[in-house]
């Protein structure tokens, strides 16, 4: 089945009715009933999408609803529109073909659908060459166990929306934020830290994201262990038992729980104590911060401001610089400066 429309090729006031994977759906009530609530994508990037069915029929959302399987693709068909300065899909009468379920995948490209623009291949190698690189031993051995008994981690996005959330995320990020860790150390005039501790950190502090996801159709789809138990007590969990098989000193492991632990800072419980620990923190929060600033900024109109649904605060986009001016050859004979050498003549 060939796709045509794409996410890329929608502006404000298009009709569309194509195929569109569907992820992050969510059942929410509004002034007028239930609607849904999720994000379509293909190969070429993402967009919000509400649905809000036809008007006194609100019963057929519960039933697209359950319809809708994350990961997989629907047609979707509704009309594309600015709001708040985002273009999203709004689907009313197309409720129809997302009740009658997701498209047949065996008849698809996945060329065409699946949207990630992390280089997942490099990512890999980065960062276990940067695992490579860490000088002691039992620190070393431990953070390759663990990437080599959870491949998933180097597949899996980083979140369910907001940041990173694409396939080969989680590795994008977290190799983002080893290297803001080294950046922050190496930056730092007067501190003493242990690069080793604090790069192995960096490298696990959100491994248990590894466990959180699981692949389906195009995408992935979030497990209950990521609502219930959230990334981090499973983390832990992944690092203490691998822990076990290795030779990593006692308080090299306990200085890197602590990192893994403490990842979010002054929300963490305990909140960080070392220098190391902070450095993670810091590195973590810029990685997710630039991303969020960045798709929001990308969304709005050159030289306008507004709120941005990522950073849930207000972003501002300039206009490109002004182009500069051609540069030409200087004429043979003419100095470097632009003028010409007459001294021939005296």
């Amino acid at each position: 089945m060939e796709k045509k429309d794409t996410i890329q090729s929608i502006a404000d006031r298009d009709a569309v009715d194509a195929l569109f994977v569907i992820s992050n759906a969510e059942i929410r009530e509004g002034s007028k009933g239930q609607y849904i609530t999720c994000t379509i994508s293909d190969a070429t990037g993402t967009m919000a999408c509400k649905v809000w069915g036809k008007n006194g029929l609100n019963a057929l959302v519960k039933e697209a609803y359950a319809a809708i399987r994350e990961g997989m693709v629907h047609r979707v068909a509704g009309k594309a529109q600015v709001y708040n300065s985002e273009l999203q899909m709004n689907v009313n009468d197309g409720i129809d073909h997302l009740i009658s379920g997701s498209a047949d995948h065996a008849l698809l490209d996945p060329g065409d659908f699946v949207f990630s623009p992390a280089d997942c291949t490099k990512n890999r190698e980065e960062l276990l060459q940067t695992a490579a690189g860490i000088i002691r031993p039992g620190l070393r051995e431990l953070v390759e166990r663990v990437f080599a008994a959870h491949d998933a981690f180097f597949l899996v996005p980083a979140a369910r929306a907001k940041h990173h959330a694409y396939r080969g995320g989680l590795a994008e990020h977290t190799l983002e934020v080893v290297r803001y860790t080294d950046a922050f150390l190496a930056g730092a005039e007067g501190i003493s830290a242990d690069r080793d501790v604090a790069v192995a950190g960096a490298l696990l502090h959100d491994v248990g994201k590894a466990v959180c996801f699981a692949e389906q159709g195009f995408s992935f789809s979030q497990l209950p262990a990521y609502s219930l138990l959230g990334h981090i007590s499973p983390g832990i969990s992944i690092i203490e038992q691998v822990a076990e098989e290795t030779a990593v000193d006692g308080q090299d492991l306990s200085h890197l729980l602590h990192i893994v632990q403490t990842h979010h800072g002054i929300y963490s419980d305990p909140k960080p104590q070392t220098v190391e620990a902070w450095a993670v923190h810091q590195a973590d929060n810029t990685s997710a911060l630039l991303h969020e600033v960045a798709s929001d900024v990308e969304d709005t109109n050159p030289g306008e401001g507004r709120f941005g649904s990522r950073l849930k605060g207000p972003v501002y986009r300039y206009p490109a610089p002004p182009a500069m001016p051609e540069m030409h050859a200087p004429a043979p004979g003419a100095k470097e400066d632009g003028k010409s050498d007459l001294s021939q003549w005296f």
